[in-house]
């Protein structure tokens, strides 16, 4: 293996680290402050996706719409981490804030059961995936960075590596993940409100 290959390598799981431990510390964060606010805003959604109910193949739906809308964040954080990586830092710290005040919200209105039948099927997968391109905007942002100060600088070569893992494994892994929280979940939370 060449040194630059061990390199980014090594910068690449120092990115993964900082993504992975920006999210959990604002999962806490989120947990801590944002749950009254996560309360109400639950509240009003309930009432929003009550009238789309009624529509004929809802789950199919529901899964272009979450697999677009994280097929298109996850690029746009890869790309947007050509501005010193301040976009990725951002997007994951929001992500996590909103996840910990979300689910401490439903936690306290469902309980966990509830939480980890309607998260953590989906979770497990999709998760991953949002970190991982994350760190890959992180590492593009340090690219960016070195462009900056003038020092070697491969801005492109690392966008199109990037592409390439967006392409071959985050944006499957989304799909997945979106099949499942439209398909698999609602029958996993059926059975809850069943029992």
């Amino acid at each position: 293996m060449r040194v630059t290959q061990i390199i980014r390598q090594k910068v690449f799981i120092r990115d993964l680290v900082l993504a992975t431990s920006i999210f959990f510390a604002s999962v806490v964060l989120g947990r801590f402050i944002g749950q009254s606010t996560a309360t109400e805003t639950i509240r009003q959604l309930g009432g929003v996706l009550e009238r789309f109910a009624s529509t004929d193949n809802l789950s199919i739906l529901l899964f272009l719409m979450i697999f677009i809308n994280n097929g298109i964040k996850a690029l746009g954080v890869i790309f947007l981490g050509i501005l010193l990586g301040v976009p990725p830092l951002f997007f994951i710290g929001l992500n996590g804030f909103i996840f910990g005040s979300l689910g401490a919200a439903l936690v306290s209105m469902k309980g966990w059961r509830y939480v980890m039948v309607s998260i953590v099927p989906h979770g497990l997968i999709e998760m991953p995936m949002i970190l991982l391109a994350t760190a890959l905007g992180l590492t593009v942002g340090m690219e960016s960075l070195k462009w900056l100060v003038g020092r070697d600088s491969r801005v492109k070569l690392q966008l199109s590596d990037c592409l390439k893992v967006y392409l071959r494994w985050i944006l499957p892994g989304l799909a997945v993940a979106a099949i499942i929280e439209a398909f698999v979940t609602p029958l996993f939370m059926g059975l809850i409100n069943v029992g």
